[in-house]
């Protein structure tokens, strides 16, 4: 059988979550925030329109990203918290199911398949190398992009919406991250206001809205509970305790905006994920090392995420690294060419750009079970395997986050 339609015996089974095929998406969510916002030249899917319709009669809109909160970590939430009470339903995150991809579909209400970013390390072909979006490095040396010569808007050539909104906007973000390249990339000269912990997260939020002289967006960006889970496992009390920390802000600020001038229908708390995570307790953590026999089949380094792996391949040389990375890995991951990947929509229902097609190569491989594989030329090995949850594949626990808006 071929690893295509073991992929498709498995999306058939339940083994795998189908992306993109009709079910709606966290990219039908942001396309419904941008709509209501103002933004010009946003394609409304039918579920998309579904929620502008309920966003429509705000005059203030609060859109949060938790990230890595799947759906599963919301159901080990107390019944009561405020998140729970207020889930309209489950949706799809963008694949491969990381933050990079995720964050450039909020940025730019674009699938993967248009936007080019691929992973937590984007293949980029000017330089024939992995780069990480976020640090805005070449993943194999950790060299700033801006010294050599990479340009934010190459790097992410999509265009940002929130420049075409008709609405006041700001990006309150960790002040760790608040300059970054991607968020200033992001905020496309919106006002970006830097936190240290959720409370004063909320009450910027609660003070922009009360000092508005028309309609607002207000877009917050919370770590939580990511990196905990990284760290501790997506079942650690550690991870719980900081998911109910942000629930006591969120309805904390719910609450500050109904006691306020704005009443309850003029505002709207949308709450969503970029993707969940999956436990790889006693998971293969394997490797494709510097000296690895996989490597001479390649044209330069895979890239992707550590579920989900792009490969491009020397010319003529598909066949020896099919055969070669069933040996080495084919127990763990599925192997599809990428031709195979864009009919089955699996980087989104539109077609790949030329980009988008440089930055992913040849070949994709997924992962089957809990395994995660890694190239050792990158730095960051000693991390990745104390890691004890990861996402980017194709699990429920991965793809599966909450859809919740307060009121209405």
């Amino acid at each position: 059988m071929s690893d295509l339609q073991r992929l498709l015996d498995g999306f058939d089974a339940g083994e795998f979550v189908r992306p993109y095929a009709g079910a709606m998406t966290l990219v039908d969510v942001v396309r419904a925030i941008a709509h209501v916002c103002g933004a010009t030249g946003i394609a409304l899917s039918d579920a998309a329109r579904e929620t502008a319709d309920r966003l429509a009669p705000a005059e203030h809109v609060v859109f949060v990203i938790a990230d890595g909160l799947g759906v599963d970590l919301l159901h080990a939430m107390p019944r009561g918290a405020w998140l729970c009470r207020n889930t309209r339903r489950v949706i799809l995150a963008p694949y491969p199911s990381t933050t990079p991809v995720a964050m450039a579909s909020i940025a730019t209400g674009e699938y993967p398949a248009r936007h080019a970013i691929t992973g937590w390390w984007t293949h980029l072909p000017a330089l024939n190398a992995p780069v990480t979006v976020f640090h805005h490095t070449r993943a194999t040396d950790e060299v700033s992009l801006e010294d050599l010569g990479v340009t934010m808007r190459e790097l992410c050539p999509a265009e940002p919406w929130i420049p075409r909104m008709t609405r006041d906007a700001a990006l309150v973000m960790p002040a760790a991250i608040a300059a970054s390249p991607f968020t200033r990339y992001m905020a496309g000269g919106a006002p970006r206001l830097p936190y240290a912990t959720h409370e004063e997260a909320a009450a910027r939020v609660a003070e922009r809205i009360a000092r508005a002289a028309g309609p607002t967006y207000t877009f917050w960006y919370t770590a939580v509970p990511d990196a905990l889970a990284h760290e501790f496992g997506p079942n650690d009390a550690r991870v719980h305790r900081a998911l109910e920390d942000l629930d006591r802000a969120l309805e904390g600020l719910a609450e500050t905006l109904a006691r306020g001038e704005r009443s309850v229908a003029s505002t709207r708390i949308v709450v969503s994920a970029d993707h969940g995570h999956r436990a790889v307790s006693g998971a293969r953590h394997l490797e494709v090392t510097a000296d690895d026999a996989l490597l001479p089949l390649l044209r330069c380094p895979p890239s992707g995420d550590v579920r989900t792996l792009f490969w491009h391949v020397r010319p003529g040389q598909g066949a020896a690294f099919e055969a070669a990375f069933a040996a080495r890995f084919g127990a763990w991951f599925l192997l599809i060419t990428v031709a195979e990947a864009e009919a089955e929509g699996l980087l989104g229902p539109d077609a790949l750009t030329e980009e988008t097609h440089r930055r992913v190569g040849d070949y994709v491989s997924i992962a089957l079970g809990g395994e995660v594989l890694r190239y050792t030329g990158a730095p960051g090995r000693e991390r990745y395997l104390a890691q004890r949850s990861h996402h980017s594949g194709l699990s429920a626990a991965e793809m599966h986050v909450p859809l919740v808006i307060s009121g209405g």
